[in-house]
């Protein structure tokens, strides 16, 4: 059967043409030079790699954002380059470095993995050039934190905080949880606050098993979770990783009887490549869905659809979209396309946008928003095919301030 993100590519794949990369990370031809009345922006996106499928996706939100303001800014044109980022630190850091070179960047976006997004930090802070990234990292807005970057995903904090308040909320007899984490920075930043946070709701975390990025076989896990007969499986994992576990979790009569929490997921990228039996009893955290109820949303919704063959879009291209708007709204705030004055516009910004309301922090660049906690639906329950659950919680709560280890934004 073709898969969700082989029938976007297809759809879009003349769109994508002028953007996307060829293997060796080379983007397409351009002029050599920027022009004076131009501003490069890189979108630094997994093209190979474990996240493969997912780099149309963001690009597509971000080429949206582009195309709303009609590839101008601040009185200048926007060269868009890419770079795949291959969710290989090094091969990230070398990439946005000779963007910035040969390209001109002076804003990067991007890519999609947290361990990477920590090394691109350093290229933007050593090249003076605005950077803004999404992910389950809290260094980037915390003890790695710089003038020069910004996070656009909701705090790990904000996020499992959420997702424990929801699931005591929906199951208040639960005792215990057992957590399969992937094993790098993401995974570690939201493990912390889950154990940090479950005696608040009145839960014991009996157990956790680390993976690596791209695990496929999860029985030995899952036989010792189920040893230890937890009330839920709180997964903090991502993509492929978490369909498998999900579908293993199932085969194994795990669900639909307890619950399986999918705490930070991409959502639609995930639950349209699950059966609707695999998807019964799961609880959903995302920093998005596309039912949120803003015309800004509803807007972008409509413009991807036209674009992907009608399926809505996930976190994936709602956050290229988010990426480059914000982006966008820094250099438009600052009316200017030189990366200080923007970053100092940027900060302390607060208004709403597709997501809902929003503050940018200026002491450590974190973008306070809501995430969201969803309830799958089951099959007879569905609207449509993409109907896959229901908004039942949010929260944009930012995390205590003595928690945050940004003691110092720096200068420029």
């Amino acid at each position: 059967m073709t898969t969700f993100v082989s029938r976007i590519k297809a759809r879009v794949a003349a769109t994508f043409a002028a953007f996307m990369l060829g293997a060796a990370g080379l983007v397409l031809p351009s002029a050599p030079t920027l022009a004076a009345d131009d501003v490069a922006i890189l979108g630094l996106w997994p093209q190979s790699g474990p996240y493969a499928d997912v780099g149309p996706l963001l690009n597509m939100g971000a080429v949206i954002a582009l195309e709303e303001v009609g590839y101008k800014v601040a009185g200048k044109k926007i060269k868009y380059v890419t770079r795949d980022s291959e969710t290989k630190a090094g091969t990230a850091a070398r990439r946005s470095q000779e963007a910035i070179d040969s390209d001109g960047a002076k804003f990067i976006i991007g890519p999609w993995a947290s361990g990477v997004a920590l090394a691109v930090t350093e290229v933007s802070k050593k090249n003076k050039v605005m950077y803004y990234f999404s992910g389950g990292t809290e260094d980037i807005s915390g003890k790695r934190c710089h003038r020069y970057a910004f996070m656009w995903a909701a705090s790990p904090w904000t996020a499992m905080d959420v997702n424990l308040r929801t699931f005591k909320k929906t199951h208040p007899n639960a005792k215990t949880i057992y957590m399969f984490v992937v094993d790098y920075a993401f995974g570690w930043s939201l493990q912390k606050y889950v154990e940090q946070l479950a005696p608040k709701y009145g839960l014991t975390v009996v157990g956790v098993d680390r993976h690596p990025l791209g695990q496929r076989e999860y029985s030995s896990y899952i036989t010792k979770a189920m040893a230890k007969n937890p009330d839920a499986v709180f997964m903090i994992n991502f993509g492929i990783d978490a369909i498998s576990a999900v579908r293993q979790l199932h085969n194994f009569g795990y669900t639909p009887k307890k619950p399986v929490i999918l705490s930070w997921s991409s959502g639609v990228e995930e639950l349209v490549q699950m059966d609707p039996a695999m998807r019964a009893n799961l609880q959903v955290g995302t920093n998005y869905y596309y039912t949120v109820d803003t015309p800004e949303n509803k807007a972008f919704v409509e413009a991807y659809k036209k674009k992907s063959g009608g399926v809505p879009p996930g976190y994936a291209p709602a956050a290229g979209y988010g990426l480059m708007k914000m982006t966008l709204l820094a250099m438009q705030k600052a009316n200017s396309t030189d990366p200080q004055k923007a970053i100092q516009a940027l900060e302390g910004a607060k208004g709403k946008n597709f997501v809902g309301d929003f503050e940018v922090v200026a002491k450590t660049h974190q973008t306070v928003r809501p995430f969201f906690v969803l309830k799958t639906k089951v099959e007879k329950d569905m609207k449509d095919k993409h109907d896959f659950g229901t908004i039942v919680d949010v929260s944009a709560t930012p995390q205590p301030a003595d928690l945050n280890e940004c003691k110092d934004i720096g200068g420029f």
